[in-house]
């Protein structure tokens, strides 16, 4: 029997391919579906599953992969809100005190953890994450496409400032015996 499938998304008519390893028992009564587990599959396509930085925390690192997942689907809202997100881990994961998002950020730029130009991209990313998350009462901010990839380059670039960076200059300099 074949052990090879496509499937068809509802939502976007994609196709993703995909092999089951010959110990997965495909029913004698199989007609169209079958409960597919993850860890049952061998292969798939497409695999442009991207890569995040080990340095970054998990808790951040899941919210900025789900916002590149939002993406790939079009959901320009929930883009903008996953990068918001992932700053505000951000934020508290390198000890802003619990308040609003606004001050945060202001908190890590007046301890010197980010730089007036990060600090700018943050309070950027938090606007336009407030678009996507909370109706606005005066003006209905709508989120364009375009705006959740720039949010999203962002949030790339925030990120690998804040954790990837210092982290990749930390093994550099234990390499070189340099304190």
């Amino acid at each position: 029997m074949n052990r090879d499938f496509v499937l068809f998304c509802n939502g976007c008519e994609k196709g993703v391919y995909f092999k089951l390893p010959d110990t997965f028992v495909i029913p004698d009564d199989y007609q169209q579906t079958i409960p597919i587990d993850r860890q049952n599959v061998v292969d798939y396509y497409p695999r442009n599953v991207p890569s995040i930085d080990q340095a970054i925390p998990k808790e951040v690192a899941d919210d900025h992969l789900e916002a590149i997942r939002c993406q790939s689907v079009s959901a320009s809202k929930a883009v903008v809100t996953q990068c918001r997100r992932a700053l505000q881990n951000t934020c508290t994961l390198n000890g802003a005190p619990n308040a609003d998002l606004i001050d945060q950020i202001d908190d890590l730029y007046n301890r010197r953890i980010i730089n007036p130009a990060l600090k700018d991209m943050a309070h950027t990313i938090r606007m336009i994450g407030n678009w996507g998350a909370h109706p606005q009462k005066d003006t209905l901010k709508e989120v364009a496409s375009s705006d959740a990839t720039d949010v999203l380059e962002f949030t790339g670039e925030f990120l690998d400032e804040v954790f990837a960076r210092p982290a990749r200059i930390k093994n550099f300099k234990a390499k070189k015996g340099i304190k």
